[in-house]
Parts: C-alpha cells; structure tokens; sequence
C-alpha cells in the first residue's frame, strides 16, 4: 500500500525529478526531498511494503504447484495479512493466500482448484463433493455456478469455526472413494447425484461430460440414488435426458434450456451425405425430423466461431465460410428446411432462444 503526503508543488507543475533517501520504519519508509525547484520547497512522504523473502518464495512455490499458498507460523501469517491488507494479495479461504495479480488471471474454476489443493493439504482427511468434486474430475460445467464455496462430504453438521465459504453436504457413507492427484472425492455416482441441485440446464451438462467420459452408467447412479437420500426426481429427470452424444458443455446446457422451455427433443449429431466427400459425412448438433417430411437443423456457435474479421488469416477464414456456404446447400438438397445458428449470447438470454427455435418452426410439445 502506498501513502504520500505532499508539502507544496508537484512535479507536474515543473519540478525536477525529486531526490530520494530511505529512513527506516515499519514496512519502510521513503522521504523524497526536493529543493531549489523554482515552486517553493516541498517534501514527499511514501510508504511502501518491504519486500518478505519468506513471503515471495511461499507464494512462488504456491503457483508452481497451482495452489494457494497456506500461511505458516505467527511470523509468517502476520506478513500474509498485511500483505492482504495493502492488496497485494487475496484470499479466498482462511488462511490461504495468492498474489492479486495471478488470481485476477485466473478462470473461476481455476480459482476453485488452487483452493481446494490448499485445502488438501491442510486437510487431508477430508473429502471433497459436489461441484469441488466436479472440477477435480475435470467434468465440464457452468462457470456461473462458482461462488467461491467449497464442498466436501460430512457425516456432521456445520462447525462453528467453518469457514463461510465451507459447505458440509451429509453423507452418512461415501461409498468407495475416488482420488484425484492424490486428492479424496466423492465416486462419480454421488457427485452428479448431489449436483442435480442445480438448475436442470447447468446441471445436464454435468450428467453428459460424466456420460461422455465413461466415468459412470445411468443405471449406477439411479441405483444409488434409491439409497440416498436426495430429490430423487430431479435426478431422475436428468437421467432422463442425459446423452454421452452431447459433444460439449455449450450443447448441453442449449439442450437442457430448449427442453425446459417446452420443446420437442432433438436427435444429436445426426448425419447426412457429403457429396464433396463421401467417407466425411455432415454431422449436424440437433435434428428434427417432422411428420409432414420437413427437417429442422440448429447448429450451437456454428458460423459465429468463423466471424471474427479482424483474424489476419482472411483466406483461411474465406475457405472456412466457404465449406459452410456449401455445408448448407448440401443440407437442404437433403430435405433440411433450413439451418439455424445459436450463439452463447443467446444461451444467457433465454427469450432469444426460444424466438430463434419457434422462428426455425421447432415444435414445442408443452
């Protein structure tokens, strides 16, 4: 943190540069001193944060190993709170600290990750649930769900001296337990079942990246939902629609909102001919083969990922649009009555959505 108290003109106002002498105190102290500038004289007070060897090699071994950094020692901790004090640091737990600038470089997963690998260490014994659980296992899920709260499995209730941002979901038995980097968490199973809390959307994209990766089958997780004590209709209503064929978050969480929005299923990545390349086939998102012949085709970020004009590769760009152009024509000479293209913008406004699927003519059911 930087103080200054200023006794006359500044250098913005034709000063020379200023001289420096250092004088001790706590943090360090500098005293600028300027005279014979024309102005009058004046002196500038500054105060600065000494630099902590201790500190710097803590958090530089802290990022090497993607992790906060934990605060050791009285001696220690005091330097990590004044640090935090001044903004140098954060910390997004107690007792866990990072350098602002690398956090503020972080993703929000990220962040949940560097915590929870803090926490492991300081915590061993403790297993973590839930979403935690979902960004060990790397599964794909909304960033929006990120408050900075940490999950672990409790046979108890909340602690007194819990943290805050520290929740317990009770588990009177986890099961087999899973690791990850050495870390404990919940099996596959439990972890989607204590994550059909979340709105259905966000939480089918868990269920189809855990489908995707083989981590679990349908039949495992409704099993152990039957001896669990959970909403064992929201879970089921995910494994309802759940599809390993979903090929990633973005289509899993449009798929998850047009159902809720009361339209008709679609079929994932169905095929059609290619007849610039036989052995390639076109692969479309989502499908709709009506009864009156008509086929409905919407592609999720489809030609929005070929829009950016200020790429320097324009020929590339023009030859991706291109097989687009011809991509499309090829699909309606198969009966597809037209190609609607979904953006995210259109995923975080969910009345853009549904305007865009009933102008493509999908069919709601309720």
């Amino acid at each position: 943190m930087v103080s200054r108290q200023w006794d006359g003109d500044d250098r913005s106002n034709g000063c020379p540069s200023p001289v420096i002498h250092n004088t001790p105190g706590e943090g360090g102290s500098v005293h600028i001193a300027v005279t014979d500038c024309g102005h009058g004289r004046h002196t500038h007070s500054v105060e600065i944060m000494k630099a902590h060897e201790g500190v710097k090699a803590l958090l530089t071994e802290a990022e090497a190993e993607r992790r906060c950094a934990i605060g050791r020692g009285d001696a220690m901790r005091h330097a990590l709170r004044r640090r935090l004090q001044s903004g140098e640091l954060v910390s997004p737990y107690t007792n866990l600290y990072a350098r602002s600038a690398y956090w503020n470089r972080l993703t929000v997963e990220e962040r949940s990750l560097h915590t929870i690998r803090a926490l492991a260490i300081r915590r061993p014994r403790w297993v973590f649930a839930g979403l935690s659980a979902v960004c060990l296992y790397g599964l794909e899920h909304a960033y929006d769900l990120h408050d900075g709260t940490i999950h672990i499995a409790s046979r108890n209730g909340s602690h007194k001296r819990d943290d805050k941002r520290l929740r317990r979901l009770y588990m009177s038995h986890t099961g087999l337990l899973w690791q990850s980097s050495g870390i404990r968490i919940t099996p596959p199973a439990r972890t989607l079942i204590d994550c059909a809390v979340h709105p259905f959307a966000k939480a089918l994209a868990i269920y189809d990246s855990a489908l995707r990766r083989c981590l679990v089958d349908v039949e495992e997780i409704r099993s152990l939902a039957l001896r669990t004590n959970c909403d064992d209709q929201a879970v089921e209503r995910l494994l309802r629609y759940a599809s390993p064929q979903s090929e990633n978050g973005g289509e899993s969480l449009m798929r998850g909102l047009l159902i809720s929005q009361g339209f008709a299923e679609p079929q994932l990545q169905t095929e059609f001919d290619n007849p610039d390349n036989p052995g390639a086939a076109y692969r479309v998102d989502f499908c709709w083969k009506l009864a009156d012949g008509r086929i409905i085709v919407v592609e999720y970020d489809g030609m929005a990922k070929y829009a950016d004009t200020s790429n320097p590769n324009r020929a590339s760009l023009q030859q991706k649009l291109d097989y687009e152009r011809r991509r499309e024509v090829h699909l309606r000479e198969q009966n597809v009555s037209g190609v609607t293209h979904i953006v995210y913008e259109d995923l975080i406004r969910p009345e853009r959505l549904e305007r865009k699927l009933l102008a493509a003519g999908v069919p709601k059911i309720r």
